[in-house]
This record gives structure tokens, C-alpha cells and sequence, in this order.
């Protein structure tokens, strides 16, 4: 008969069936793991081998494109043999020599263009559980070094008196002396820079000078007194025999020898002053009229004369002669005065030095004229250093005429016509402008003038014109130093923009120390001027501004990865 389990026995019964059950699915647990702990570690160290892989490739292949631009800066004399042991002793450096080849270079030429193929062996930490074998990551990159192009550079360079400033333990004059110099020994040891590239070297200030030697009787120059502008501060020239104001520098020389022309030019009447062009016959205002100061009312250096309250600053002779027919009258107006040409045929009283005018500039018919002569465009780094060595820093601020003479040295049309053609496929124009300041033409409320001599001549001139016919149409009345300003700027943008529209690349440079900064609008004004942002730089001190000038000779002939 069978038993019958009380409710105590049937609850251990079930107890002990739930302990063998528990111990059975245990040990399946642990079989069941087992089995899948191989797979889940093959998994975890394929992805650790395969990261580490992918690591090494990345520096593989920036360790080969670095010293690919490497071996296409080589001399192009360099044989493949050469090429090869540098390639590999660079790698070498990058990557270490372990697990590393180097494949054998492609070489090719017109223009030389080397490939380099690398490979390295990456580690494997976990190949005895997923069956892998070390993988060999890759790199390639091909370089070409550019068959040398031919440049025509102007470095138009800032000479005025904000230059003597110090900076660095020395003067920002001195530092743009050397960052131009190493400039120019950069270009001529450099195998991206033809053997044809020339540069030209235009110092600034007021105005800018030519060679008066050499310039004298150029054509182009207004010779025979016909541009409308030539007499504007002279009066009655003919009176007193005068052809041209060549005829009154040849007088004040006799005088002092100091006193020939110069060798500066006034501005152009606008548009021609923002303009790329050469003086034509049907045009007379077109032909370039020699910088000729006027003799301000006074009695030479012995003190300025005072006309109801107008003062003169640049008066460097006497405004009568010893010739009874040339005597000043003591009523005579301050124009009167300041315009009338017999004094000029026997100068009375020269005195050169200016003891009235904090400007420092001398007394003389050069009065704004202070800057060395500029050079043409020449690859002769001799004369390049030499007009770079003997710049000398005086006078105000006039980059619309600095950024238009160094236009006019790379032009293929204008008055030196030393460029090559705008059409040239062959070469490439370059214009680099650098200055410490902002454009400034020295106003003077007390003379009549209204401001000191300028390329422009005066805010009010003898014969009672003004600047307006040489500035952008709409300019506002310029009556005061914001407004004058102004109108130079605005000028001096229309120059940039005409001169990129040629295909000229535009870079600019701010030399602008802390203890003399240049402000917002005077950068603008460069920043604008370039042909793009990073074409423009600002420097705050002397090695800054020889770094900026190394950066720009290096982006000109930069070597870059082929696709």
C-alpha cells in the first residue's frame, strides 16, 4: 500500500530536488562561460591590437608627409642616393628604427616631385588568442618641389620720424633694417625664388624720393611748367625769369648747397594718384610737378614773421633781396609775402636750419622731402642692402604715397615701366607695406596755409587752391588733422584696391610697440589693404616684426603636398 507523504515530507522532498537542480545549473553556468570567455578576450584584444594599430598608422603618415616637404627642399642637385639615406635617417627619428622600412624613393623631374612609401610593423599583444599576425601600417606622401618662380617685390618701408622710437633695445628703424636685409639674403638662397626675381626698396615718410641726379630732366616730369598745379605757390614766375621751379632750385642752391631739388615729386590730381598709368601729352596735369616748399613769410632762420597772427615755419631766406626792385613791404598780405618770386633770384639771408618748427624737419625748399631715394627693382643684393643700411628715420606720415611709388616700381606702363607684363603668367607681384603710424598731414592753424607743406602742398595755397582736385570725390572738407587724415586714408585705400585689381599680392605690416601703438583705424586701414587677413600683421616689438617678415618670405615660396 503505498505511502503517503505528509505536507512536512513533500516540502523536504522539494528541497532536495531544488539543491540537486541548483548544483546542475551551476555547473552549466560554468560550462556555459567557459565556452564564451574565448570569444569575449579575442574580441577585447583584436580591438586593443587594431587601436594601437590605427595609432601607429596616424604617426606613420605624419612622420612621412613632414619629411617628404623635407626632401623637396633639398638642393635639386641632390642625388637619389642622398634623398634615400635622408629619408630614412628622418623616419628613423619620427618613428624609431624598430619594425620600420623604408621603401626605395620615386623620383621624378620638371618638377621634381618625390614619393616616399613607408611601412612599421605594429605590436600584437594578443595574436596567440585571436590567430592574427602583426599587421604592417602604411604611409605615402609625394612632394613636389616647384619648378622657381620669378617675383618682383616691393618693400615699401616707413622712414618717419615715429621710427627713431626704441624697441627691443633698439630703435623699430634698426629692426626694419634687419628684417629687410634678411629678407633679401632669404629670397637669393632660396630654390623657390628664380634667379630673375628682383625686389625694389621705397622708403616713406611725407613723400618719397628719386634720384634727383638721374630724374632731373625725365620726361615724364613736368619740365615746362604746364601742369596746372606747378605755379600754385609762386607768383608771377615769369616776372622774375623763372621757367619751371627747377629754374628757383638752381637760385636757392646757389645759396646754400644744400638746397637742390630733392628729388620728390607732389601728388598726382585724383584719379591719376590711385591710378597705374604714364604721363600723356593731351593731359598736362598728368606729368609729375618736382616738391618745391615755398619760402614762408619771415626773415630766414632768425624767426617767424607774423602776419595778423599767422605763422610761418618754414621760412628760409629773406623775403627781400639786395635788388632795390625786390624789397618787402611792410603791409604786404602773408600770401603776398609767401608767393613772391623775386626773392628767389638773389636769396638774402639763407638759413637752413629750422629753429621755429618742432617737426625737426630743416628749413628749405625740400621741406617734407627727408627720405632717401628709392630703389628700382633690381636683384642686385649689394645695392639692396645698401639702400636698405642707409635709411634714416624724419618726417610725417604719408602711406598713400609710399604704397603709389611702390606700385609704380612694379608696373610694366608707369614712369620706370621696369615690371612685367599684368598678363605674365610668369611672374608674380608683391608688394610689401609697412609702417609704424597712421597717415598724418601736419595741420597749422596758426598760417594761413592751414597746414605745413605736404605732397598735396598746403590746405590753402598761394593762389588760393586746395587739395580737393587731388582727393577721392565726396571727401568732406579738410579743414583740421582728423579730417586731413581721413583724406589721405581714403586715398591710400583706393590705391590698395586699384593696385590688387592688377593681380598684385598686397601684404601689410603694423609696427605697433605698446609704448607707441598704432590705433583702430590705422590698422583697419592695413588690414583692409591686404589681400587677405592673413596677409595683414600687426607687431608689438623688434623680433615680431623681424618674425613677421620671415613669415612672409617663407609663405611666398611655400611647398606643399601633391594630391
Amino acid at each position: 500500500m503505498p505511502v503517503i507523504p505528509t505536507p512536512a515530507g513533500r516540502k523536504a522532498s522539494l528541497r532536495g530536488q531544488a539543491g540537486r537542480f541548483a548544483r546542475a545549473r551551476d555547473g552549466n553556468v560554468a560550462l556555459l562561460f567557459g565556452l564564451m570567455a574565448l570569444p569575449l578576450l579575442g574580441f577585447t584584444g583584436a580591438a586593443i591590437d587594431y587601436g594601437f594599430a590605427t595609432y601607429l598608422e596616424t604617426k606613420l603618415q605624419a612622420a612621412t608627409d613632414a619629411s617628404a616637404l623635407a626632401l623637396c627642399q633639398t638642393p635639386m642637385a641632390t642625388t637619389n642616393a642622398v634623398l634615400q639615406t635622408q629619408a630614412s635617417t628622418m623616419m628613423t627619428g619620427y618613428m624609431g628604427a624598430t619594425g620600420l622600412t623604408v621603401d626605395p624613393l620615386t623620383v621624378t623631374a620638371n618638377p621634381r616631385q618625390i614619393t616616399l612609401t613607408t611601412h612599421i610593423v605594429s605590436p600584437v599583444f594578443f595574436g596567440r588568442i585571436t590567430g592574427v599576425t602583426a599587421p604592417r601600417p602604411g604611409g605615402s606622401a609625394r612632394c613636389a618641389t616647384p619648378i622657381p618662380k620669378t617675383f618682383e617685390i616691393a618693400l615699401v618701408l616707413d622712414n618717419t620720424g615715429s621710427m627713431l622710437e626704441s624697441s627691443g633695445g633698439q630703435s623699430k628703424l634698426q629692426a626694419v633694417q634687419t628684417a629687410a636685409t634678411n629678407f633679401v639674403n632669404y629670397v637669393y638662397t632660396n630654390a623657390a625664388f628664380a634667379t630673375g626675381t628682383k625686389i625694389a626698396i621705397v622708403p616713406f615718410a611725407a613723400s618719397v624720393a628719386l634720384n634727383p641726379t638721374t630724374y632731373r630732366y625725365a620726361t615724364w616730369i613736368d619740365q615746362n611748367a604746364k601742369s596746372s598745379y606747378h605755379w600754385d605757390n609762386v607768383l608771377s614766375p615769369s616776372g622774375s625769369g623763372f621757367t619751371n621751379r627747377f629754374d628757383i632750385f638752381t637760385k636757392l642752391q646757389a645759396a646754400y648747397s644744400g638746397w637742390g631739388w630733392g628729388g620728390c615729386l607732389e601728388t598726382l590730381p585724383y584719379p591719376l594718384n590711385v591710378q597705374d598709368g604714364t604721363p600723356s601729352s593731351s593731359n598736362a596735369d598728368s606729368y609729375y610737378v618736382p616738391m618745391f616748399a615755398p619760402d614762408e613769410p619771415g626773415n630766414g632762420g632768425t624767426g617767424y614773421r607774423d602776419y595778423n597772427s599767422s605763422r610761418s615755419y618754414n621760412s628760409y631766406i629773406d623775403d627781400s633781396t639786395y635788388n632795390a626792385s625786390c624789397q618787402s613791404q611792410s603791409n604786404a598780405s602773408f600770401f603776398d609775402a609767401e608767393g613772391r618770386a623775386c626773392k628767389y633770384v638773389n636769396p638774402k639771408n639763407a638759413s637752413p636750419t629750422n629753429s621755429n618748427s618742432s617737426t625737426k624737419v630743416p628749413n628749405g625748399p625740400n621741406f617734407g622731402c627727408t627720405t632717401q631715394p628709392l630703389q628700382r627693382l633690381t636683384s642686385d643684393t649689394s645695392v639692396l642692402k645698401t639702400t636698405i643700411n642707409g635709411m634714416a628715420a624724419l618726417g610725417s606720415t604719408n602711406i598713400h604715397e609710399g604704397m603709389m611709388w611702390g606700385w609704380r616700381t612694379l608696373s610694366p606702363i608707369s614712369v620706370f615701366a621696369d615690371g612685367a607684363a599684368y598678363s605674365s603668367n610668369t611672374v608674380n607681384k608683391i608688394i610689401i607695406l609697412m609702417t609704424d603710424g597712421a597717415n598724418s598731414w601736419a595741420t597749422n592753424g596758426s598760417s594761413s596755409n592751414g597746414s605745413l607743406y605736404f605732397a598735396a602742398g598746403y590746405l590753402k595755397n598761394v593762389d588760393g587752391t586746395g587739395p580737393t582736385s587731388r582727393l577721392v570725390p565726396g571727401t568732406p572738407t579738410v579743414n583740421d588733422a582728423d579730417s586731413a587724415r581721413d583724406a589721405v586714408d581714403a586715398l591710400t585705400a583706393l590705391a590698395c584696391k586699384n593696385a590688387k585689381a592688377t593681380g598684385i599680392s598686397i601684404y601689410t605690416i603694423g609696427f605697433s610697440i605698446p609704448s607707441d601703438p598704432i590705433d583702430t583705424q590705422g590698422l583697419k586701414l592695413l588690414s583692409d589693404c591686404a589681400t587677405t587677413a592673413s596677409q595683414s600683421f600687426v607687431a608689438n616689438d623688434s623680433s615680431s616684426l623681424i618674425g613677421a617678415f620671415n613669415q612672409i618670405a617663407a609663405s611666398i615660396g611655400t611647398l606643399r603636398l601633391t594630391q
